[in-house]
């Protein structure tokens, strides 16, 4: 209990550091987003992030960190904050070619990547809140605890909501893209280059995350063991006996099973019904969650989140009590 309580402050400062940088986030995109939906999700979160940063600070103050914590511990704290700096950066900045000066409001394409590096940075904050509130809760400091639960919480409904708008922004942006095409020559050549310089951007982002050698194939691959995999006896199945166990896999064992596969037998087919299962969860911890929970969180769902669910539901676990639930509120 005593580390846990030493570890409490510089864990509050790493949180707050990470509300203080959403709220910046979403401010710089606020200067380029017109009117509508999105942007007033971006005035209420960042207005929220502001308010964060103003409770934490109070909480710090009344903390009064003991030198001995600032000596010892601070310093583990920076060498952690200096590992976990690459996500937060990755999720603010994009390369010079995607940020040049722009005059009115941004372009679809340009409001896209917003919202993924938005939903980023928000989910890496989250992920920091939530270990700082495990924190809390081993110092059984109950009023730490309690703010640091409020901030997850805002936090994981954020990423719901931009959840939304990111499925309805890629749609606009194919839009646009589509229009360019048929525009001239001038629009073809200026998209297509767009796109490349898009595509290259979130392949090389998503190299440099940490941990994502677990996750890609060869030789990373190579390195997971055959015993580490969900799916049990994976080396003595067959290509369809594994198709028919992938759907009930989280996204985590999906990558992990991708990437043991393609560093191994590489077959086609279990390749390709991973990448057609590997995507978003319809909110942020979805797959770990019992089908009694997720009927309950779909009792006051919106049009949209249901919508995810029957399409993320259908094309994994197919669980009939979950899907009848969501039709219900889809109906």
């Amino acid at each position: 209990m005593a580390v846990a309580t030493d570890m409490l402050v510089p864990a509050l400062r790493e949180v707050r550091e990470s509300q203080a940088a959403l709220a910046d986030r979403f401010k710089a995109d606020l200067a380029v987003t017109p009117s509508g939906e999105y942007r007033e999700i971006l005035e209420r979160r960042a207005g929220d992030a502001r308010g964060h940063v103003y409770v934490i600070d109070e909480r710090l103050a009344a903390l009064k960190p003991r030198r001995l914590v600032q000596n010892v511990l601070g310093n583990a704290w920076d060498i952690t904050r200096q590992a976990v700096r690459l996500p937060l950066d990755a999720a603010m900045f994009a390369p010079g070619a995607l940020l040049r000066s722009q005059q009115g409001k941004a372009t679809e394409q340009r409001l896209l990547k917003n919202v993924e590096e938005e939903y980023a940075a928000t989910a890496f904050a989250v992920a920091i809140c939530r270990a700082a509130e495990r924190i809390a809760q081993e110092a059984e400091d109950a009023v730490t605890a309690e703010l640091l639960g409020t901030v997850r919480s805002d936090g994981e409904e954020t990423l719901e909501e931009l959840a939304g708008c990111l499925e309805q922004q890629a749609e606009a942006a194919v839009m646009a893209a589509q229009a360019a095409v048929v525009t001239d020559g001038v629009g073809v050549g200026g998209a297509g280059q767009t796109v490349r310089d898009w595509s290259t951007w979130l392949r090389e982002t998503a190299e440099r995350m940490p941990g994502v050698d677990l996750l890609q194939g060869v030789p990373e691959g190579a390195l997971i063991s055959a015993d580490a995999l969900p799916v049990p006896d994976y080396r003595r199945l067959s290509a369809k006996m594994i198709l028919d166990r992938l759907p009930q896999l989280s996204q985590t064992e999906l990558a992990m099973v991708g990437a043991y596969e393609r560093s191994h037998a590489a077959r086609p087919a279990v390749l390709s019904r991973i990448a057609d299962l590997l995507g978003p969860e319809p909110w942020p911890g979805y797959d770990s969650m019992n089908a009694s929970d997720i009927r309950k969180r779909l009792a006051d769902a919106g049009d949209g989140l249901t919508r995810r669910v029957l399409d993320y539901e259908r094309r994994h676990q197919a669980r009939s009590t979950i899907l009848a639930a969501a039709e219900r509120v889809h109906a």
